[in-house]
């Protein structure tokens, strides 16, 4: 069920209603059977496969707090990265042996005969959700190795945090000390069902109205960028750059006010980005649970910065590769991360060399064009986060820097209305929520009902059909 879609508008609404009506651990129950029946109206299969893994993450946890030592630690971290490689990055690693060896072993067709003769299909099928929740089971075994979990919940506490499913598909990724004590006492205020109201209308405006919007504009330049000329292929860059933005910014937005309106806080995910002076900065405000969760279980196992200046370098590098590489499997996404680990370092580098101090003034024009120099980095990234394949990546930049000629989109001003709207967007999340918290209830409720009218309205007249968010292939 697509967060857009009037299916799950008329599901959440029975999750809705008979969530607060049930009360004491009934409650519990129920909205863990409601988010595997979600999961499962995309595959049946694939939510028991969920729910046995689950089931496995729990008991191995359970162990581990028992004894540190555990051998099911190791076995816990080999049963989930082994469940995310065979169904994400085996055929990856399948064609990279084929492009290495020519061996016909390697070959697809070998593989889906294979398949076909043993199982009955001829292709694995990547799991909805699989990379998010994965990170998030993986992040709490840590955490209970570490001693820095103890909450020792049931499997109904555990498998909600799992399956909760305004967060399921596509984060924000949830840490243990985020949710279990939200179970403990299981009451919203007035004043987060308003915020929780607000943000579902605010992110259908941005997936519906921005997003999918531009996605019929810019996807056919991506790819085919040889048909297009210069200025195409650098628009619909930057038109990309307001799609991501809106549809996982919109995402999360929705994500969140799903989880307020059930009376479960979830972690803000995007904080204005694109204001952001530095790379480094950007990361500190993108997709942040994502920046945390590396850096906690990546970078500072590494060693972070606490080893020499070039050894820290490469950690940088190291940890954003492999957060590229996340993403997908596909070169496109491992050069991708290489650049952001590159650039980080060089930042880090400059630093040093000018022996930048903390509280070091901030200057207006400084931050100005810190903040071109960091957007139009992200830009200029964009074509190997998006694009199928590293030589449309290539081709898209060469064109775009050579000012190639061949055909025009006629549709520019949609991007550029939409680049002021995420910008502008950017700007709002620098200041409190809407409603704000001294607002009277009749005044709150006043406008809400104004915003959420106006919002209906747009995506009436300007919904295109819907398109899957982003975020929901990896």
């Amino acid at each position: 069920m697509k967060f857009t879609s009037l299916s799950f508008l008329l599901f959440f609404l029975v999750v809705y209603v008979l969530h607060w009506m049930i009360r004491g651990k009934y409650r519990l129950v129920f909205l863990f059977l409601a988010s595997f029946v979600f999961y499962a109206a995309w595959s049946i299969p694939f939510a028991f496969h969920f729910l046995v893994i689950v089931l496995l993450n729990h008991v191995m946890n359970r162990q581990i707090l028992k004894n540190k030592a555990s051998i099911w630690y190791p076995i816990s971290l080999f049963i989930n990265f082994g469940n995310l490689f065979l169904f994400k990055y085996f055929y990856f690693l399948w064609s990279v042996l084929f492009q290495m060896t020519g061996s016909i072993w390697f070959s697809n067709d070998t593989v889906q005969s294979f398949l076909n003769s043993q199982f009955g299909f001829d292709s694995i099928t990547l799991p909805l959700a699989i990379s998010f929740y994965t990170f998030q089971m993986v992040a709490y075994t840590i955490d209970v190795k570490r001693g820095n979990a103890n909450e020792n919940p049931n499997f109904l506490q555990f498998g909600l945090f799992i399956f909760f499913f305004p967060q399921l598909v596509a984060g924000p990724i949830v840490r243990h000390g985020e949710f279990f004590y939200q179970l403990e006492v299981w009451n919203a205020k007035k004043e987060q069902l308003f915020e929780g109201y607000y943000l579902v209308f605010l992110g259908l405006f941005k997936k519906v109205v921005i997003a999918d919007n531009l996605s019929t504009i810019i996807e056919p330049v991506f790819q085919n960028p040889n048909l297009y000329d210069g200025v195409t292929n650098g628009l619909v860059m930057f038109g990309y750059a307001a799609r991501v933005f809106c549809d996982f910014s919109g995402y999360t937005d929705l994500a969140r006010g799903l989880g307020k309106l059930l009376g479960i806080n979830l972690p803000e995910n995007f904080h204005a980005p694109y204001l952001s002076a530095s790379v480094r900065e950007l990361w500190t405000r993108w997709h942040m649970t994502l920046a945390t969760w590396i850096k906690d279980y990546i970078y500072f196992p590494l060693g972070g910065s606490r080893v020499s200046e070039w050894r820290g370098y490469l950690n940088l590098v190291v940890t954003f590769t492999l957060a590229g590489f996340w993403h997908g499997a596909n070169f496109t996404f491992i050069i991708w991360g290489f650049l952001h680990g590159f650039v980080l370092s060089l930042e880090r580098k400059v630093e040093i060399l000018i022996n930048k101090q903390k509280e070091q003034k901030v200057i207006l024009w400084k931050k100005v064009l810190g903040t071109v120099y960091t957007f139009l980095f992200f830009v200029l990234t964009i074509p190997f986060f998006n694009a199928p394949t590293v030589t449309n990546a290539f081709s898209m930049l060469f064109r775009f820097f050579t000012n190639a000629s061949g055909e025009r989109i006629v549709q520019i001003e949609k991007i550029i209305y939409s680049l002021l709207l995420t910008f502008l967007l950017n700007y709002l999340q620098t200041k409190l929520s809407f409603p704000r918290s001294h607002w009277s209830t009749k005044f709150s409720l006043v406008f809400l009902f104004l915003f959420s009218f106006v919002i209906t309205v747009l995506l009436g007249y300007l919904a295109p059909g819907g398109t899957e968010f982003i975020y929901f292939q990896f």
